[in-house]
């Protein structure tokens, strides 16, 4: 187990420079992409563009979050692969309402998808490892008393 521990903190330690990359060329991406605002795009074409390319880094910066997160804790916290799994689907409606491309059925997919990652994050929340480790501490104090 020591073995597998060294690999996978070695395996995150080699993709925080690449998140960090991936971040700097969005960043990049984006102020090349304000070239296309005063180009010869249509205004709305850059616009969404520019939307696509800006949530698509919040979904970044997401995923970097819970792997700095990993080194302090050594596992990854569901809340925060919830969040990110959250961004997206809000990138994706988003990018959506924005088009003017999304349908009904799926409008309620989303919807549905979204109250269960929201679901699934509650129940990270409130039965979090930490908690429990409280709820046993204040327990084992009133034992005593």
């Amino acid at each position: 187990m020591k073995y597998f521990t060294k690999i996978v903190d070695g395996m995150i330690k080699f993709m925080i420079p690449l998140v960090i990359i991936a971040l700097l060329m969005g960043i990049a991406r984006v102020i090349l992409d304000l070239r296309s605002i005063f180009g010869k795009q249509t205004l709305s074409v850059a616009f969404d563009l520019m939307v696509t390319n800006i949530l698509s880094m919040f979904i970044v910066i997401e995923l970097l979050r819970s792997i700095i997160e990993y080194f302090s804790v050594h596992r990854l916290k569901i809340t925060f692969i919830t969040d990110a799994a959250l961004v997206f689907v809000l990138r994706e409606i988003m990018i959506g309402l924005y088009e003017h491309s999304l349908e009904q059925g799926m409008v309620i997919a989303l919807a549905a998808l979204i109250l269960v990652i929201g679901g699934i994050r509650t129940l990270a929340v409130v039965f979090s490892p930490e908690k429990v480790q409280e709820i046993e501490v204040e327990k084992h104090g009133q034992q005593r008393e």
